[in-house]
């Protein structure tokens, strides 16, 4: 299977937006970084470069912060950063370091190529969700609209096939992420071989100072019953109009197993025959 097309740059953002001053001094820190690599110059060996990636709202922000508040001795950064940039003009301060960007995604080939030619190698972690979840989820920025779209959320499923069964790869699903933390706790430890200090469902209470946790919309800890809130009656058009506008969707979900069949359809497909009230 060949590597699907790159989606829009509004969609896929693989180019960096141009940022002063930091944009003009990169390409002077790019040689230092190089020689750095090659010992040249002293700092500490990079070794691994674990990438947070998949879908957004997917849970790759508690991701993120169950692995920088439970294993210590790796550079974090709190928020989100471009794993390809860090890769390239990143401080060589730790051997250890953790990016998270969703659409990382879209980025995986030029990240192992970065490093095929680096002593350091590469991981990934690849989240997902119930595509129910994240097609009737907000975010801060938007409050009062859902933040993924139909054509984002396709070409995320499309690069996220294409990737997910490398041997660099572990997929993370959030519904194991917040109801089984101890299971993804053992695939991260078992993918990085890196020792984890305190259990990820304990992450609530050691975060770090300046952590950027708006995406999680408080933090607080694990709550499994949030799990299904797409059933919520209050989303109940939005997956009428899913409906119709991916056909797809029910092979999706049993393809990624979330269903059996389309039996859960039912009641979204119904007409409603409204009779008008009496005079």
């Amino acid at each position: 299977m060949s590597r699907p097309e790159l989606p829009p740059e509004a969609i896929c953002k693989s180019i960096p937006t141009f940022q002063f001053p930091k944009s003009l001094l990169q390409p002077l820190i790019r040689p230092w970084i190089r020689m750095q690599d090659s010992r040249l110059l002293p700092a500490v060996p990079l070794r691994q470069h674990l990438v947070i990636c998949g879908f957004p709202r997917s849970g790759t922000t508690l991701c993120q912060l169950m692995i920088e508040s439970c294993i210590d001795g790796i550079r974090t950064f709190g928020r989100e950063r471009r794993g390809l940039e860090m890769a390239q003009y990143g401080r060589r301060t730790h051997s250890r370091v953790v990016t998270k960007r969703p659409k990382d995604i879209f980025l995986i080939p030029e990240l192992r190529d970065f490093y095929a030619s680096h002593t350091a190698d590469v991981r990934f972690i690849l989240m997902s969700r119930d595509p129910r979840a994240i097609l009737t989820s907000v975010h801060f920025s938007n409050p009062s609209d859902y933040f993924v779209s139909v054509d984002q959320w396709r070409h995320v499923y499309r690069h996220w096939k294409w990737s997910v069964s490398a041997a660099d790869v572990l997929p993370v699903r959030y519904e194991d992420l917040v109801a089984r933390p101890d299971v993804v706790e053992c695939q991260v430890a078992e993918l990085t071989g890196w020792p984890v200090s305190r259990p990820f469902c304990d992450f609530h209470e050691s975060v770090p100072a300046g952590f950027d946790g708006r995406a999680l919309n408080g933090l607080r800890a694990l709550d499994k019953t949030n799990l299904n809130r797409w059933q919520d009656e209050s989303h109940r058009e939005r997956i009428r109009v899913l409906l119709q506008k991916m056909p797809e969707l029910p092979e999706v979900l049993i393809d990624l197993g979330y269903e059996t069949g389309d039996a859960w359809t039912h009641k979204y497909r119904q007409i409603l025959n409204v009779q008008p009230s009496a005079a």
